[in-house]
This record gives structure tokens, sequence and C-alpha cells, in this order.
């Protein structure tokens, strides 16, 4: 039931035009297709191994309302998606259909995880669940300086931080990683990192106390209390040291730090 690789996350938001020209001009993703169905507008962006599908439409209206622009769904592919999917309800986790019939499993955080069979992936083949028409020149081979994830940063409920990390390890088959405590603006944080064997799954929970006293920020207005995916983390070549900062919510800084050849480009969605 191991998970072996992430075959695409997928993006909610309000304005899919705004979120894709900061992941192509700002990212250096390439838009390879497009697809339309009565309740929803996708865009399939594709950057080395990496997929991210930018959807709108309303159908992501309630998770839009409750979550706001964000990571809405880690697509992973897997030995034995039946298996897998057993597991998940064995653990008490809540498992739904695709419309296409795909097993997904409900996470923390209003994160899903759609499960997808490892033998019909690849970093060229397109997701599972739409009607992708090609835009035209689309390369067919990956292209760009980003090669893979690195890893996803997933931020949890401290409540619910040991329960996923179970999750991980019970369903998916993810191992353990060094676990490393951060104080950051006067938070006590901490961070559960997660893995696959194939190296190309990683997933770090964190779970952050909010600040007491003067200064405190009420929830709604502090973003380090915003739960879901909030961080990809690429691996990418070497590329020219430059930021990228686009102000708004659902949109901010992708950071391009100096001094060494394999570069971890960081685009946060919160």
């Amino acid at each position: 039931m191991a998970v072996r690789d992430i075959s695409h996350v997928e993006l909610y938001t309000r304005d899919k035009v705004a979120a894709v020209h900061f992941l192509v001009s700002g990212m250096g993703f390439t838009q390879v297709a497009d697809s339309v169905a009565v309740d929803r507008s996708s865009v399939l962006l594709r950057q080395g191994d990496v997929q991210i599908v930018v959807t709108s439409g309303w159908v992501t209206g309630k998770w839009l309302s409750e979550h706001g622009d964000g990571v809405a769904d880690i697509a992973v592919t897997c030995d034995d998606v039946s298996e897998t999917a057993q597991a998940a309800l064995a653990a008490g986790a809540t498992v739904t259909r695709s419309p296409q019939g795909n097993p997904v499993v409900s996470g923390w955080g209003g994160v899903s995880h759609t499960l997808l069979p490892a033998s019909n992936a690849g970093p060229a083949v397109p997701p599972a669940g739409h009607r992708w028409t090609s835009s035209p020149k689309a390369p067919t081979a990956p292209v760009g300086r980003v090669r893979r994830l690195d890893h996803i940063a997933i931020r949890l409920e401290a409540s619910g931080l040991a329960d996923y990390a179970a999750l991980c390890g019970e369903v998916f088959g993810l191992s353990p990683l060094p676990v490393a405590r951060l104080v950051p603006g006067g938070r006590d944080v901490t961070t559960v990192a997660v893995g696959s064997a194939s190296e190309r799954v990683v997933f770090a929970l964190t779970a952050a106390d909010a600040h007491h006293g003067a200064g405190a920020l009420p929830e709604s207005s502090d973003p380090e209390r915003v739960t879901g995916v909030h961080r990809l983390a690429f691996l990418a070549d070497d590329i020219p040291v430059r930021g990228t900062r686009v102000q708004g919510r659902g949109h901010a800084g992708a950071q391009f730090p100096a001094g060494r050849t394999q570069r971890r480009a960081r685009v946060r969605h919160r």
C-alpha cells in the first residue's frame, strides 16, 4: 500500500488568471492543457516532474469559503489503490470517490489525497479526472529548472498533528524523518517530517501555538493560524538569484536563495 510519488497538486482559487500568471511568470511553469466542465475550469501547469492543476468554478465555492485560496488536493500514486483506501478506512479516515471513481482520502486542514495507480502515472501524463485539451505548442517533455517537489508543508491544529502523522505512516507507508523544534517570531512550532522510501513524497507537518498577550492577532487575520498546505518547496537546478513577490490573499513570495547548485524554491499559498 506504499505511496510512491505525487501525481499532482490541485489549487483552488477565486482568480485562476492571477494564479496561473504568478506560477508561469514568477516560477517558470508552462501551461500545457486546459479543461472546462459544467462545474469547474482548470489549467494544467508543468515544470520538470511537477504538475499543478489550478481550478476555479462553483464546485470550489464551499471549500474556498472555509479555507481561502490554496491547495485542496495532493494526489498520490500507490502500489495498490484499493488496499490503500481500505487501510485509510481502517484507520478512521473518510474515503469518498471522485467523479471518475478514484478513492479520495480526507485529511486535516481541508486537504484531501486522491489515490491513483502508480502504473498509470508519469511526469508527462496529465492527471486523471479531467478532459484535457493540449495548449498550442505545449512541450511534450519536462522542461524548466524545477525538477520535482522537495516537500510539502502542511499546517495543522495542534490536536491533529499526531493523527495526521499516524495516517501518513499507517496508510501511506511514510516513515518519520528527523523532528525539529523552531521558535520563529515568538512561537513554539513543532515540525514532524514523514517521507516515502522513494524519497519523492515528503510532508512537513507543523502546528504553531498562537501568540498570547500583547501583540496577539485574531485567528482570522493571523496567517500562522491558517491550517492546510502553506508551502510547496521545489528541488531545482541552478537558477538566477532573484526574488518574486505577489501580494494578496492566496499568493505570497517565491524565494530563490543563493549559494548552492541545487536550490529549493518556495512558493507560499497562504
